[in-house]
C-alpha cells in the first residue's frame, strides 16, 4: 500500500507544459529551408482565395460568381500596399483563432473538401511574413451576420476585432455616407517596406501573378497605377471542345516564347496537358523548361519528378488533378500517382511517334535527327522505340554520317565495324581509308548499346565490334618479294618487342607515310603487370598452369605491333647492316606507335623515350654512341 501511495503522489506531482514557439525562428526556417523564394507569397495568398471560393461552392452549390481581386498602390519610393481579397467562404472569429494563430492547423478540413484544396490558409499565410512584419485579415464567414479582423505581427503576437458587417461608402451624389453590408469573403493586406517594396513592383507583381494563376478558373482582376486588367484572360486549348493543331502550336509559342516542331498532346486520369517538341536541339541539363500545375495553380518548371529524363527534348505544360503536393508545394511526392502520371507521359510520347511513323516519316526523320542523343537514350530501354526510330538514329562513320538504315544496308554489302572508344576510332580511321569497309565511331553515349542489340532485331547482319582480330580485315597482306625483302628486319623486330609482350606482324596499308601501328590486345595489362613483376608476391603459390594460361606469352600475343611494308622508313631500316641501330630504331618506333595512339607509357617505354632518342641523336652525329 505504501509503494501504490508514492507512485500516486508522484503522478500528482508531474505537470504538462505546452512548446514555446518562436515565431522569428519559424518563418527564419521557411525562408532558408523550405521555399526557394520569397516569391511563393503571392502563390500562397492566391492558393488561399481559390480554395476560399471552392470551400463555399461546396457548402452552396448554387454559388457561381467566384473572384479575386488584387489591388497594389505605390505609397512613396520605398513603400507598396498590397490587399487580396476574395468571396470566398470567410472566417469566424473562431476559426481566426484556430487557423491563423495556432502554427500548423488548416482550415481545409474535411474528406470532401481534402481532395479539393492543396492550400493551409494557416500555413500558407505565414509566407507573407517572408516579405512584412504585419498581416491585417479582414474576414467575414458565410455562417456569420458580423465580421472579424485579425492583426498578426512577426513577433508572434496577435489582435482580433469585430466589426458589424457593414462599411461605409460614398455616395455617389452628395459625397454622403451610408453603411453598406459587407459580402462574405476575406481580404489579406500587406505593406512592403524598403527592399521589399522595391523587389515587388507592380509589374513584377503581375507578371508572377500570371505565372502562378495562369490556369485559374475564377476570375482574377488585377488594379494598380496602371489601372485594371486581367491576370488569367488566356486561351486554354484543353478546356475548349475543339482546338486545332496550329492552335495548339500557337499556344505553346506564346506560353514558352520559342517555336516548335510538333505537340504531344497528354491526357489521363487527373492530368491535361501538352508536350511541345522543341525545334531546336536541348540538353539534358537544361531546368525550369516546364510548367507543371497542380489543381490550376503553377507548382514547379523544373518537372524533373514527372517528365521522363529522356525527354528533355521537350517542354511541357501539364494540369494535374491527383499528385500530392511537397510541404513547400514547389514540387509534388514520388508515390504511385506520380509514377502513374509519368507513365502516361511517356505512353503519349510513344504513341506519338509512332503515329508519325505511319503519316508522317519526314517529320519523324526530322525529329529524330534533330534529338537525336534524346531518341538514342529512350531507345536503349524501350524495344518499340527502337525497332521503330533505330533506321533514323544517326551515327558518325568513316563515310560520313549514316542513318540506321544505310548503316544495316552496308552491312549486307561489306564488312562493318564500330569502335567503342573516340580515341579507338580516330586511331583505326586513316587505315580503313576510302575502302569499302565501314567504321563506326560509337564511342559516344548510347551508340555502342545501340549497335550490340542491332543483331536481336536484324539478323544475318554483321555489325561487330572493332579489336585486335578486325584489323585482319584492314590491314593488307604484304607481297611476296615484300616478305621476302622484311623477314630480316620483321625477325628482329619479334625479339626486340619480346621483352614488352607485343608480337611483330608484316602488313601494308595506308597511309603509307605511317611505319608502325599498335594495337593492344585484351590481355595487355595482364601482360605487362606480370613482366613488371607488379603482382609477383600476390601470385606467388599460384599454380598458373604455365605462362600461356593468361594467352600472350607465345609467339601469338594479342598485343601487336604492325610493320608498314609501303613505309620508306621501314624499308630502309631492313637494309641496315648494324643489329645496334636496328634495335635502337625499333625499340623508338614501339614507343612512338603507343604515343601515336594516345596510349599510356609504362616504365620500360618511358626509359626507351629517354634513352633511344639520344642514341638515334648519337648515331646522327657518328661516332661512338
Amino acid at each position: 500500500m505504501d509503494d501504490e501511495r508514492k507512485n500516486n503522489e508522484k503522478k500528482n506531482k508531474r505537470r504538462d507544459f505546452s512548446f514555446q514557439v518562436d515565431l522569428k525562428g519559424i518563418i527564419r526556417l521557411l525562408s532558408e529551408n523550405l521555399y526557394s523564394s520569397t516569391d511563393v507569397f503571392l502563390r500562397e495568398l492566391l492558393q488561399n482565395a481559390v480554395d476560399a471560393i471552392e470551400a463555399r461552392r461546396v457548402e452552396g452549390p448554387d454559388f457561381k460568381e467566384g473572384r479575386i481581386q488584387i489591388e497594389y498602390r505605390q505609397m512613396g519610393s520605398q513603400q507598396a500596399r498590397m490587399v487580396f481579397s476574395d468571396n470566398g467562404i470567410g472566417l469566424t472569429q473562431e476559426e481566426l483563432h484556430t487557423f491563423l494563430s495556432v502554427i500548423g492547423q488548416s482550415s481545409k478540413r474535411g474528406e470532401m473538401r481534402q481532395g479539393s484544396f492543396i492550400g493551409q490558409f494557416g500555413i500558407g499565410l505565414l509566407s507573407c511574413f517572408l516579405v512584412t512584419d504585419e498581416i491585417f485579415v479582414k474576414s467575414r464567414s458565410i455562417r456569420e451576420e458580423r465580421g472579424c479582423c485579425w492583426l498578426g505581427r512577426s513577433d508572434g503576437t496577435y489582435q482580433v476585432t469585430e466589426y458589424s458587417g457593414h462599411t461605409e461608402t460614398d455616395d455617389e451624389e452628395g459625397g454622403e455616407t451610408e453603411p453598406q453590408e459587407m459580402v462574405p469573403g476575406t481580404e489579406v493586406t500587406l505593406i512592403l517596406k524598403g527592399k521589399m517594396a522595391s523587389r515587388y513592383s507592380e509589374e513584377r507583381v503581375v507578371g508572377l501573378l500570371k505565372e502562378y494563376g495562369f490556369l485559374i478558373q475564377v476570375p482574377v482582376e488585377f488594379e494598380g497605377n496602371g489601372g485594371k486588367r486581367r491576370i488569367n484572360d488566356g486561351f486554354i486549348p484543353w478546356r475548349q471542345s475543339f482546338c486545332s493543331n496550329e492552335e495548339i502550336l500557337q499556344f505553346g509559342e506564346r506560353v514558352f516564347e520559342e517555336e516548335f516542331l510538333g505537340v504531344v498532346p497528354i491526357s489521363g486520369e487527373g492530368l491535361k496537358g501538352y508536350a511541345f517538341i522543341s525545334g531546336r536541339q536541348t540538353s539534358a541539363a537544361a531546368e525550369g523548361r516546364h510548367k507543371i500545375y497542380l489543381k490550376d495553380m503553377l507548382i514547379t518548371e523544373e518537372g524533373k519528378e514527372l517528365i521522363p529524363r529522356w525527354a528533355f527534348f521537350t517542354r511541357c505544360i501539364l494540369n494535374a488533378q491527383t499528385l500530392t503536393p511537397m510541404a513547400s508545394r514547389e514540387g509534388v511526392v514520388s508515390d504511385h500517382q506520380l509514377a502513374k502520371a509519368r507513365n502516361k507521359i511517356e505512353k503519349c510520347i510513344f504513341d506519338y511517334f509512332v503515329a508519325l511513323s505511319q503519316y508522317d516519316v519526314n517529320k519523324l526523320k526530322r525529329l529524330t535527327i534533330l534529338h537525336n542523343v534524346a531518341i538514342k537514350s529512350l531507345a536503349v530501354e524501350n524495344e518499340q522505340i527502337y525497332k521503330l526510330l533505330f533506321p533514323f538514329l544517326t551515327f558518325s562513320t568513316n563515310k560520313g554520317n549514316m542513318t540506321g538504315f544505310q548503316v544495316v544496308e552496308a552491312a549486307k554489302r561489306h564488312p562493318v565495324y564500330y569502335c567503342m572508344e573516340v580515341d579507338d576510332y580516330r586511331r583505326a580511321c586513316p587505315l580503313v581509308g576510302n575502302g569499302s569497309g565501314v567504321l563506326i565511331n560509337a564511342g559516344y553515349i548510347y551508340d555502342t548499346k545501340l549497335l550490340q542489340m542491332l543483331k536481336r532485331y536484324q539478323r544475318g547482319v554483321c555489325v561487330e565490334p572493332l579489336n585486335e582480330a578486325s584489323y585482319e580485315a584492314f590491314l593488307e597482306e604484304p607481297s611476296e618479294d615484300m616478305r621476302r625483302e622484311l623477314a630480316g628486319l620483321l625477325t628482329t623486330a619479334g625479339k626486340v618487342l619480346e621483352p614488352f609482350h607485343c608480337g611483330a606482324v608484316l602488313k601494308q596499308f595506308e597511309p603509307m607515310e605511317q611505319p608502325v601501328l599498335y594495337v593492344p590486345g585484351a590481355d595487355e595489362f595482364l601482360d605487362y603487370t606480370l613482366g613488371e613483376g607488379g603482382f609477383s608476391g600476390f601470385l606467388e603459390g599460384f599454380d598458373l598452369g604455365g605462362a600461356d594460361a593468361f594467352g600472350g606469352f607465345d609467339s601469338g600475343y594479342g598485343t601487336k605491333l604492325y610493320l608498314n611494308g609501303r613505309n620508306s622508313l621501314i624499308r630502309r631500316l631492313a637494309q641496315v647492316q648494324d643489329p645496334d641501330i636496328v634495335t635502337d630504331m625499333m625499340r623508338v618506333l614501339y614507343v612512338h606507335a603507343i604515343l601515336a595512339g594516345h596510349y599510356n607509357l609504362g616504365e620500360r617505354e618511358t626509359e626507351i623515350l629517354n634513352t633511344g632518342l639520344i642514341r638515334l641523336i648519337g648515331y646522327g652525329l657518328g661516332g661512338e654512341v
